[in-house]
Order: C-alpha cells, then structure tokens, then sequence
C-alpha cells in the first residue's frame, strides 16, 4: 500500500462506450461487445484522460463492453486494466439478452415499476440482482481501491445503473431514492470525478461529464481544469 500523504485520492469514473444493445433497448449479455460508434467513443475519452494523466491504476468491470472499453484507454495510458466481477452492470437475470419491447409487451409496466421502486425486487431468476447487491459489491471495491491507493488518482470503468448506485453513495443519498427519481443518468462514456481525504471524506468534483464527445473544445477535462475555471 501506498504511504499516505494527505493528498486526496483521486478517483475516474468511466462509462463503457455505445453497445448495440444500448441502440437496440436490449437487456445485455455478459459479452455485448462495444459497437463502431463505441469504439470511437472509447478512443475519444482515452485521449481525454492521457491530457488528464498520470494515472497509478485501471480498473474494470470484467464485462466485454467495459473491458473493451478499459482496453483503449489502457493503451492510451500504458496501464493494464485490472478486471473485477465488483464493477458488473446490475445483473438482469433471465431478462439478459432480451429486447425491453419484448420485456414490455408481456409485462406492461414491470420496467417503470421496478425502478419506481428503486430497484429493490431482484431481477427475475437465479443470477438476477437488485439494487442493494449492486451497492454492497460497488461501494465495497470502491473502498478497497482508496485504501489501496491513498493519495494516488485511478481510473474505474464500469457501467450506468453501476456508477448510478456508486455515485448516490458519494453524494450521501439513500442509493433506492436516488435510483427511483433517476437521479443520475449517464450517457456512454461519461466521466465522473471523486475525490476521497485521508479521512474518508468525499466529494463529486465532476458529473457525467461528455465534453470528449463534443465537436465544440473547451470545457473542463478534469478536476484541475475544472478548479482552473471555478477561480
């Protein structure tokens, strides 16, 4: 472990880029790959984060469209991304591979209804979650990693209902409110920026941010780009 300096340590989190079944409104599989748009969105924030560098680790949800996604930005940052089953998409049990429509046509409502409950039902299925398993695996490696890495600024890549969970932690809300009301909702590739104190207190510096994606430069890359423009 990393001797603590009483710098904070700094913490990226990272959407995976576009799959087809983020096109398609599909439940997916363990192994939906990222899809053409995808991996010029997985180029695109990997340059973002090179400018942002150095960066002391790379995480990953071991999922392909994560792992695809923390493989260009690996290359980019000379880094080998660490898998871990931690960082998964909320697993949708049986629904996996299945167009929501179809979901939709034979429950009407089901959806809307169980994120209106924030999540609390297990999907359907034996490897089906809810969201308070999603929360205790996520917060926990998050946890692991500061500890890990006191004072040092890493890269997570994981997934949106993910990231949703993790970030209404770090902003101190109820994880089932926050998750019922959409609190947040990030879009491919987003970057989020944590930073936790020696004392375990943290912060959200940066919310899914997409300015890599933007044909107009100009806005914050990272968090001193983002003091910078604060002063």
């Amino acid at each position: 472990m990393t001797q603590n300096t009483g710098t904070p340590t700094t913490v990226v989190l990272v959407r995976h880029g576009e799959t087809p079944g983020n096109r398609d409104q599909r439940y997916q599989t363990y192994d939906t790959p990222l899809s053409e748009t995808g991996r010029v969105q997985a180029a695109r924030v990997a340059e973002r984060l090179v400018a942002a560098g150095p960066f002391a680790a790379l995480y990953t949800s071991d999922l392909e469209r994560t792992h695809e996604t923390a493989r260009a930005i690996g290359v980019a940052l000379g880094l080998a991304p660490v898998t871990t089953a931690a960082l998964r998409e909320l697993d949708t049990g049986d629904h996996k591979g299945r167009p929501r429509a179809e979901v939709e046509a034979e429950a009407p409502g089901w959806l809307a209804a169980w994120v209106e409950g924030g999540g609390r039902e297990r999907m359907p299925g034996p490897e089906g979650e809810g969201v308070a398993e999603v929360y205790a695996r996520a917060t926990a490696f998050f946890d692991e990693v500061c500890a890990r890495h006191p004072g040092e600024r890493v890269v997570l890549v994981s997934h949106g209902w993910t990231l949703a969970v993790l970030l209404a932690q770090i902003h101190g809300w109820d994880h089932h409110d926050a998750f019922a009301e959409r609190r947040i909702a990030l879009h491919n590739t987003a970057v989020s920026v944590v930073e936790v104190d020696a004392d375990g207190a943290r912060r959200c510096l940066l919310l899914g941010c997409t300015a890599h994606l933007s044909e107009t430069p100009g806005l914050p890359l990272l968090v001193s780009e983002v003091r910078s423009a604060e002063a």
